[in-house]
């Protein structure tokens, strides 16, 4: 049987993994991809790779990725994790995973948290082939863990065809390359040298010129020329004299030349038959496997799997059987007939599904092979679109399609089907699709109360965009006879989407028919909800007491049902209206508290959702360090498509406030390329948070009148209405009046000045709200004293960057009518406050007006330095403190009330500063400065 020869050709990237590992055994991480054509030898190099890392006290994950497992959830990943030695994780605990909501970022969490807490232990290589298969979680691993887990002693070795890599996985290479320095190996052609060495590994002696020049025939493909040669041996063509293996017939071998069609005619009858029926199962298999599909005793089998085994078609594998290569398998299995393979591979579904495989691993060869009317299909197809529904739904609503398709116009399933499929086309965000066929399909298929019903499933999943969810309730009103209840319940829920849309007036106009129908229903789910749409209505019309008034109604009533989604979409509110009331610090502990809960009861959106509304937080009391960690990585332009809340948009605008105020570049402009794709298709409530980030990124480089182009994004009448966002940052009026002052936009400054006063008259108690009705009025007019009094109110608030701005705006209008000393003292207590922020470009544009008046004020030392412990933010330096203990990023999190996500950006945050890149070094850091204290 055939045996590997050495590694040949490869040096140059095994110097590059070997280095990896070293460094991995001194406490860093490494994230490595291998690219290259089938046979250039990728899985041999993650195998030698493993033996060496094997051997130096590494702990091995290798996985494979099948042809048709793209749709089982990080599949390969849970595999290599199962399969090592010892196992990372149990197959017992994986029993229920399948069916738990928002499984992918959870498993993810959980993934995360084993890594890291085996890494701790000892240095870990996980290798994974044949990447160009994997499905959606494993490729969201991909992004996601490697990033997360870089100060970690893990080697990612990740191996792929590059000529059929799909463009997430080309998009990861690049995101991993960008973050981390992942590294990328291209395997191409072996050189002369490397082709001569591999000659004499496998014939034992040095190759003559003659045998050389045909080897020149495999084109450099290892592959091809082991094949080459093992067949000139198998037929005598090559015989060793004196040491050197000499090529007695220049002509190519049988098994070269001849197709897989003539091969498998030399073997044996039985040979033959086991050799074509195991091409359908898969590159692995199993001798269980094949006697159940020949319906034949494993030990019938032995004689013709032995004959494949010294044919080197097939090899031994972890105690199962393997194609020796995936060229041998896909050659054999060209050989059936089409009809033949469709039959063998509905077979091998239907012995898999006996054998207890689940629908979703057969999922992809019942599509293929089914004919209609197939009731196993449709049924296994319904249950394979329910599990992938919450982690990867256009996999799903295609099988779901699939079922549909091949279910008889009165078959039971046909209905739910239907309603399967338009909700996860929704959710995939292949809206245009799924409106055709909801129009067409949702219409036929279901009575009208029964569509109501599948619409306001549709109207009520807010991971879809509020205008999608607003389709689907007006669709559904347009139905006859709809019960009173289900009535209520859509135009209940129709009012709130609106709001989330941004279409406020409309909002306005439907709520009095809303509130009229839900009192004459009596229903309680429909009443709560409106209660907290009438909450936010008032928050958008400035009425914050009483919006908060509301809210807090409404949570000590409960939303009844069981709506559990509502009731965090409550809580937010409620720390919405805590934030514009000025009561920032209870806020943020609100937003801990959802933190907390949303992890406890495994919610990722409301994770998500009380990380980005702590973020937007964070910005406004001036923590930016802070606010950064916890925004950072959450938002990007890969994102912007499937963006459909106000609240993810409101979070991409404080992160691009957060990077102006620092200085980063980079991030400004990421957070613009997002802006830009937002524009182009979020609701009007997301397009105007896209608006508003691009004209303040054009103000800051001093563009008036190109940030004026960007306000009137949605048409020119539209930007006297654009503020304010939902959520508001109450102090944003001052800045747009700066914008319409620079740019000669009388009417907006007016406009923008008279909403600041209009809300500073509905709540006069509010000093923040007072202060930007002041700094509005103080900019429109040039008048020194509102400015002063702008002034006189943030100091007594919690908004430091407000402050900030308004005192370099009264240095400004005191050109003409203050004094000197008054200028230099404005800008002076500036540029503290900005320094104190870590706010490094405000910092910088008020030194230049400092020295514009011919003072070089001497360098004001922020609150902490930008490197070294000194710098670290309190709360870069409690996660810190805490990982230093050995406790995992989820429990830091836990303990510091903070996603993992969130722990993560600020421990990186951290390793910049202190110039490190693994928790060793920053574990030796800690322990040092512990004892010098």
């Amino acid at each position: 049987m055939f045996s590997h020869p050495a590694l040949r050709g490869r040096d140059a990237e095994l110097a590059v993994i070997d280095e990896a590992l070293v460094r991995a055994r001194e406490g860093q991480g490494a994230t490595i991809f291998v690219a290259g054509p089938s046979g250039f030898g990728k899985t041999r190099l993650l195998e030698h790779a493993a033996a060496s890392a094997r051997a130096t006290g590494f702990r091995i994950a290798s996985g494979v990725v099948e042809a048709n497992d793209h749709l089982v959830p990080m599949g390969a990943l849970i595999d290599a994790l199962i399969e090592s030695e010892p196992p990372f994780l149990d197959r017992s605990t994986l029993r229920d995973l399948h069916v738990l909501p928002e499984q992918r970022y959870w498993l993810l969490q959980d993934l995360e948290a084993l890594l890291e807490r085996a890494a701790l232990e000892a240095p870990i290589l996980i290798c994974l082939d044949d990447l160009q298969w994997a499905d959606n979680g494993c490729l969201a691993a991909i992004r996601a863990l490697p990033q997360r887990l870089a100060g970690l002693p893990i080697v990612w070795l990740l191996a792929f065809r590059a000529d059929e890599a799909p463009p997430e996985l080309r998009s990861a290479v690049g995101r991993l390359a960008d973050a981390i320095g992942a590294q990328s190996l291209r395997l191409g052609q072996l050189d002369d040298a490397a082709v001569a060495q591999v000659v004499a590994d496998v014939v034992g002696a040095e190759a003559d010129a003659a045998l050389l020049e045909i080897a020149e025939r495999a084109g450099g493909n290892p592959f091809l020329l082991v094949e080459l040669i093992l067949g000139l041996l198998e037929e005598g063509l090559v015989q060793v004299d004196s040491g050197v293996g000499v090529l007695l017939a220049a002509r190519l071998p049988a098994r070269v030349r001849d197709s897989m069609r003539d091969r498998l005619a030399r073997m044996s009858p039985q040979a033959r038959q086991v050799a074509r029926v195991a091409s359908v199962l898969g590159r692995r298999f199993t001798f269980a496997n094949l006697g159940a599909m020949l319906e034949t005793p494993p030990s019938a089998l032995l004689g013709a799997v032995d004959e494949l085994l010294r044919l080197d078609l097939l090899t031994e594998v972890d105690g199962g059987l393997a194609f020796r290569h995936d060229l041998i398998r896909e050659a054999v299995r060209d050989t059936l007939p089409t009809s033949a393979q469709r039959a063998l591979q509905r077979q091998a579904v239907e012995m898999l599904l006996a054998s207890g495989s689940s629908p979703i691993q057969v999922a992809p060869q019942l599509a293929e092979t089914a004919d209609a009317g197939d009731e196993l299909a449709i049924t296994t197809l319904f249950s394979a679109s329910a599990v992938l529904g919450t982690t990867d739904p256009g996999a799903a609503a295609d099988l779901s399609q699939r079922a549909l398709e091949l279910a008889p116009p009165e078959h039971p399933l046909r209905g739910p089907l239907v309603a399967r499929s338009a909700i996860l086309l929704h959710a995939a965000g292949r809206g245009r699709e799924a409106k055709t066929f909801a129009d067409i399909a949702l219409h036929d298929a279901l009575p009208a109360e029964q569509e109501a019903e599948v619409l306001l499933s549709i109207a009520e999943m807010f991971a879809l965009s509020p205008d999608v969810r607003v389709d689907a309730g007006r669709q559904a009103l347009d139905l006859p006879d709809l019960p009173r209840g289900l009535h209520a319940r859509h135009v209940a829920r129709l009012v709130h989407n609106l709001l989330a849309a941004g279409l406020l007036e409309e909002a306005r106009a439907e709520f009095g028919e809303a509130r009229a129908a839900v009192r004459s229903s009596g229903e309680t789910a429909a009443a709560y909800s409106l209660q907290l749409t009438e909450a936010a209505l008032d928050y958008t019309d400035g009425r914050f007491e009483r919006s908060l008034d509301l809210t807090d109604a409404a949570l000590r009533a409960g939303p009844g049902g069981g709506e559990d989604t509502v009731q965090r979409f409550a809580q937010q509110w409620r720390c919405g209206a805590l934030t514009v009331l000025d009561r920032l610090d209870e806020s943020l502990r609100a937003a801990a508290d959802g933190v907390a809960a949303a992890q406890r009861d495994r919610q990722a959106w409301a994770l998500h959702a009380f990380e980005a509304g702590r973020g937007r937080l964070l910005l406004q009391m001036g923590r930016l360090q802070d606010a950064a960690a916890t925004l950072e990585g959450q938002f990007g332009p890969a994102d912007a498509d499937a963006m459909p809340a106000i609240s993810d948009a409101a979070g991409v605008v404080a992160l691009g406030r957060v990077a102006l105020h620092t200085g980063d570049r980079s991030q400004t402009r990421r957070t613009a390329e997002t802006a830009r794709a937002m524009l182009e298709q979020g609701a009007p409530g997301v397009r105007r948070h896209a608006a508003w980030l691009l004209a303040l990124q054009a103000m800051a480089e001093g563009d008036a009148f190109g940030a004026r182009a960007w306000l009137c994004a949605l048409g020119v009448e539209q930007r006297t209405s654009l503020l304010p966002l939902f959520p508001a940052d109450i102090t944003d009026e001052a800045h747009l009046v700066r914008i319409a002052v620079a740019a000669d936009d009388l009417e907006l400054a007016e406009s923008a000045t008279a909403a600041a006063e209009r809300r500073a008259a509905i709540n006069p108690g509010v000093r923040s709200i007072l202060a930007t009705a002041a700094h509005a009025r103080g900019l429109q007019h040039g008048d020194r004293r509102a400015l002063e009094q702008a002034v006189q109110l943030f100091e007594s608030g919690p908004r430091p960057l407000a402050l900030a701005s308004a005192l370099e705006d009264l240095g400004v209008a005191s050109v003409d009518r203050g004094s000197e000393e008054e200028r230099i003292e404005a800008f002076s207590r500036a540029l503290v406050l900005y320094s104190h922020a870590g706010a490094v470009w405000d910092a910088g544009r008020v030194r230049g007006r400092l020295r514009a008046l011919g003072v070089r004020r001497r360098l004001v030392t922020p609150a902490r330095p930008a490197r070294g412990w000194a710098g670290l933010t309190d709360a870069e330096l409690a996660v810190v403190r805490i990982v230093a203990e050995g406790l995992s990023n989820r429990e830091a999190s836990q303990r510091l009330f903070l996603s993992p996500h969130t722990v993560s950006s600020h421990l990186r945050h951290a390793f910049n500063k202190l110039g490190i890149n693994s928790r060793v070094e920053l574990t030796r850091m800690v322990l040092t400065h512990d004892r010098a204290d």
